[in-house]
């Protein structure tokens, strides 16, 4: 078995933008959690640094949007 994951199908993308289109308000992390996980699958299958910096920039604002949910999960 291979060490690289599965390439992003457009099956999957297309399955992405519906949760988008059809997202409630609490649904922001894990879509973004989707969306980080697809860009690096993306990015796996490439050297293009332009697209390592999105998949990067996405993991980042899942970071963050999950670090804004800690904090206010802690201020109840």
């Amino acid at each position: 078995m291979s060490d690289r994951t599965a390439r992003v199908s457009p099956r999957e993308i297309a399955d992405f933008l519906a949760a988008l289109r059809s997202r409630s308000t609490g649904d922001g992390v894990s879509l973004l959690a989707w969306k980080s996980s697809l860009l690096d699958r993306i990015a796996q299958s490439t050297a293009d640094p332009e697209t390592h910096a999105v998949a990067e920039a996405a993991r980042a604002e899942l970071a963050a949007a999950c670090s804004t949910d800690e904090d206010e999960a802690g201020g109840l």
